[in-house]
C-alpha cells in the first residue's frame, strides 16, 4: 500500500525554524486554554457536575488532612466507616500534594485537573506527530485543547484527564518499545497503563488495540520487532490485572456496609452498561451523538471524513482503526453512563481529535505550498474552531454563577448550626457530596436506595443534626424514630430521644407526654384555653413571657406545623415549644398544612426554654 502524504509531511522540515514555529504553534494553542481557564480556578466546584466534582475534592482534602491513605481512601457521605472506593485515587493524591503547599482546596483540585489536561493534551501531540508527522499533531492539538467540550471540563475536579493521559501515553511509550525494544519505553507504558487502567479502566483500557496495532518502523526483514511477544503481553496484562484487584478490594470494602451495597460493581452492572432496550432506542443514540457533534467534533466532522481516506491510503492503517474504535466503542459498551453523563465523552476526546487531526494533515499535505494557500489554510482552520465554539456557547463559556445554587446556602446552614466534629444526616439530596464537603462536616445522606435502613442506622448511630433538602414538599415521617425534633434553620433540624440531649432550638416538638408534664408542672402557667385550629392559613395567638407551650389534642401523622421561614416545619406531635424571641412583643403567628385542623387543647407559658445542651 502507497504511503500517504501524511507519513512524511513536514517530517524532512527538521531545522531550527521548523523546530521554534512548533514549538510556538504548541505554547501558544496550550497558553490560549490556560489564559482562558485561569480566571475560573477559584470558583466553587459547582458549574457543571458538582456531585462527580466534590466527591473527588473530598477525599483529596481527607488526605491533605489526616494523610494519604491510597487503599482506604475515604468519602463520609454514607455513614461510617465513611469509605466508597471507586477508582484509584491518584488524581485526589496528587491534588493533596498542592493542598499541602497552601493552595486553597478548590483551586488545587481545579489546578489538577488542567494540569492532567495539558498533560494528555502533550501526550496526545506527540502520539499523533510520530504516526502521522507535525501537521496532524498540531491540528490534533487544536482539536482536543479547543473545543467547546475541552473549554467546558478541562479545569474541573474531575479523574478523567488523568486517565486520558495514562492511556495515551501508554500507547505511544508501547509503540517507542516496539519498535527500539529500549528499556526506558518500556517502563514508561508499564507506569502509563498501571496509571491509566488503575484510574478509569472505562477509558484505558480502548487504548490497548491502537498500540498493538501499530506496525514498528522497521526493515521488513527484521520480523521480530513486529511480532507480540511475552514483554508485550506482560505490559498489556499487568495494568489490567492491577485494575481488576483494586476492583476486587474496592467491592469488598463496598460490600461490607449495608449503606454501600448498591455501589458494587455487580450492583451497577446495568447501570454502567445498560440495556438492550437502550442500545435499540434511537433517542439514546441522538443524544450521545448530538454531544459529540456539538461539543467535540462540531464542524470539523468533514476532517473525520477525511481522515477515512487519509487511513485507507496510510501504512499505519490499523493503528487508526484501532484510535477509530477508541472513539465508537466506549459508548456502545457503557451506553448507559454516555447516555446519563455527558463529562464521560473526555474518554473519547482525544481519538477523535487524532482523527481530526489526520484528516487535516492530510489536507496540509496536498496543498500547494505557497504562502498564501497555506495561510489561507490556517485561517480557514481557525475559523472553523470558532464557528464550533459557537454551537453552544452556553455550554463552555465561563460564568460565575453555579448550577446549582442551592449548595452553598445549605452548606452555610449547617456550618452555622453545628460543630466540625458533628456528623450530619441528610435527606433529600441523594448522595451528591457537595453540601458536605463545603460545610467540611462528615455524615450519612439518604439516597432512595437506602431509605428502608438508613433511618434507623441514622438514629441507632446518635446523630443529632439533620438537613433536609426541601422541608416543605418532604415526607417528614421518618422523624417518628426520634422522640424529640427541633427546627434550627431553614433545612435544618435537631433530633434526640431526651430534651437533655437535644440541640439547642427555638422551636420544638415532641410526644414525650412525661417530660412534657413534668416541665409544665414545674414552670408551666395557662395562656388560654382550648380551640380548633383550622389549617391552610396563619393564625395568631397569645403567647408566654418565655416562650409558648401548644398542647395538641392529639398528632397528626401528616400535618406539619410552622411559625417561621427561617425555621423548618415540625411534625404535629402533643406538644410543640415555641421561645419567645421568635415572635418579640408581637403575637404568635402560627400555621398548620397537612390536615384539615388541629385542635389545641390549651396554650401555656413555658417557664423557660426545655431544648437546651
Amino acid at each position: 500500500m502507497a504511503s500517504s502524504p501524511v507519513t512524511t509531511d513536514l517530517q524532512a522540515r527538521s531545522g531550527p525554524a521548523a523546530w521554534l514555529l512548533e514549538a510556538t504553534a504548541l505554547v501558544g494553542v496550550l497558553g490560549v486554554l490556560v489564559v482562558y481557564a485561569a480566571p475560573t480556578l477559584g470558583q466553587p466546584l459547582l458549574e457543571k457536575h458538582s456531585f462527580r466534582q466534590t466527591q473527588t475534592a473530598y477525599t483529596a482534602r481527607i488526605f491533605h488532612e489526616e494523610g494519604i491513605d491510597l487503599l482506604h481512601p475515604q468519602l463520609p457521605v454514607l455513614g461510617e466507616p465513611f469509605e466508597i472506593p471507586f477508582e484509584f485515587p491518584l488524581f485526589q493524591a496528587g491534588a493533596s500534594i498542592l493542598m499541602d503547599l497552601g493552595i486553597d482546596d478548590d483551586v488545587a483540585m481545579r489546578l489538577t485537573g488542567l494540569l492532567c489536561f495539558l498533560a494528555t493534551a502533550l501526550l496526545l501531540y506527540g502520539l499523533v506527530r510520530h504516526v502521522a508527522g507535525r501537521a496532524s499533531a498540531l491540528a490534533s492539538l487544536v482539536a482536543f485543547t479547543l473545543s467547546p467540550f475541552a473549554l467546558a471540563w478541562s479545569h474541573t475536579s474531575m479523574i478523567e484527564y488523568l486517565a486520558t493521559a495514562g492511556a495515551i501515553g501508554f500507547t505511544w511509550s508501547l509503540i517507542v518499545w516496539r519498535e527500539s525494544r529500549r528499556p526506558v519505553p518500556y517502563a514508561l507504558a508499564l507506569t502509563a497503563g498501571l496509571v491509566g487502567m488503575l484510574v478509569k479502566p472505562t477509558t484505558a483500557v480502548f487504548w490497548i488495540l491502537p498500540a498493538l496495532l501499530y506496525r514498528p518502523k522497521s526493515a521488513a526483514s527484521d520480523r521480530r520487532r513486529q511480532v507480540v511477544d511475552l514483554r508485550t503481553v506482560a505490559v498489556v496484562v499487568a495494568p489490567l490485572v492491577a485494575a481488576a484487584a483494586w476492583t476486587r478490594h474496592a467491592d469488598s470494602v463496598k460490600a461490607a456496609a449495608r449503606t454501600t451495597q448498591w455501589l458494587t460493581s455487580g450492583a451497577l452492572r446495568e447501570w454502567n452498561f445498560g440495556t438492550l432496550a437502550q442500545r435499540l432506542d434511537p433517542g439514546v443514540w441522538d443524544t450521545i451523538s448530538r454531544r459529540i457533534v456539538f461539543s467535540i467534533v462540531g464542524w470539523a466532522w468533514v476532517l473525520v471524513l477525511v481522515a477515512i481516506l487519509a487511513a485507507a491510503r496510510s501504512r499505519q492503517w490499523p493503528f487508526w482503526l484501532g484510535v477509530a474504535s477508541a472513539a465508537l466503542l466506549p459508548p456502545l459498551v457503557f451506553t448507559n453512563l454516555y447516555f446519563v453523563h455527558d463529562y464521560y465523552l473526555a474518554a473519547v476526546t482525544p481519538a477523535f481529535a487524532a482523527l481530526i487531526g489526520l484528516g487535516a494533515g492530510y489536507v496540509w499535505a496536498l496543498l500547494p505550498r505557497k504562502p498564501l494557500i497555506l495561510a489561507s489554510a490556517v485561517v480557514g482552520g481557525a475559523l472553523l474552531v470558532l464557528a464550533t465554539l459557537d454551537l453552544d456557547p452556553g455550554y463552555w463559556w465561563r460564568t460565575d454563577k453555579a448550577n446549582d445554587q442551592q449548595v452553598l446556602p445549605l452548606a452555610h446552614e449547617i456550618g452555622a448550626r453545628t460543630q466540625p466534629g458533628d456528623p450530619v444526616a441528610v435527606v433529600g439530596l441523594d448522595w451528591s457530596p457537595a453540601v458536605l464537603y463545603y460545610a467540611n462536616r462528615r455524615g450519612h445522606m439518604v439516597p432512595p436506595a437506602n431509605e428502608p435502613f438508613a433511618y434507623d442506622l441514622i438514629h441507632d448511630q446518635g446523630y443529632r443534626y439533620l438537613l433536609v433538602g426541601d422541608p416543605s414538599s418532604a415526607e417528614l415521617g421518618f422523624l417518628s424514630r426520634w422522640k424529640w425534633v427541633g427546627a434550627l434553620g431553614p433545612h435544618t433540624y435537631a433530633l434526640a430521644d431526651s430534651p437533655t440531649e437535644l440541640p439547642k432550638s427555638p422551636f420544638v416538638a415532641t410526644d414525650d407526654t412525661d417530660a412534657v408534664r413534668a416541665e409544665l408542672a414545674a414552670r408551666g402557667e395557662p395562656v388560654e384555653g382550648g380551640f380548633r385550629w383550622p389549617c391552610g392559613r396563619p393564625v395568631r395567638v397569645p403567647h408566654g413571657v418565655k416562650g409558648t407551650w401548644i398542647r395538641l389534642a392529639r398528632a397528626e401523622q401528616n400535618a406539619r406545623i410552622s411559625v417561621s421561614k427561617n425555621l423548618a416545619p415540625l411534625p404535629a406531635r402533643t406538644a410543640v415549644f415555641v421561645a419567645r424571641g421568635l415572635a418579640g412583643d408581637k403575637p404568635l403567628t402560627i400555621s398548620c398544612t397537612g390536615a384539615e385542623s388541629l385542635t389545641i387543647v390549651e396554650l401555656i407559658d413555658a417557664g423557660r426554654q426545655v431544648a437546651s445542651r
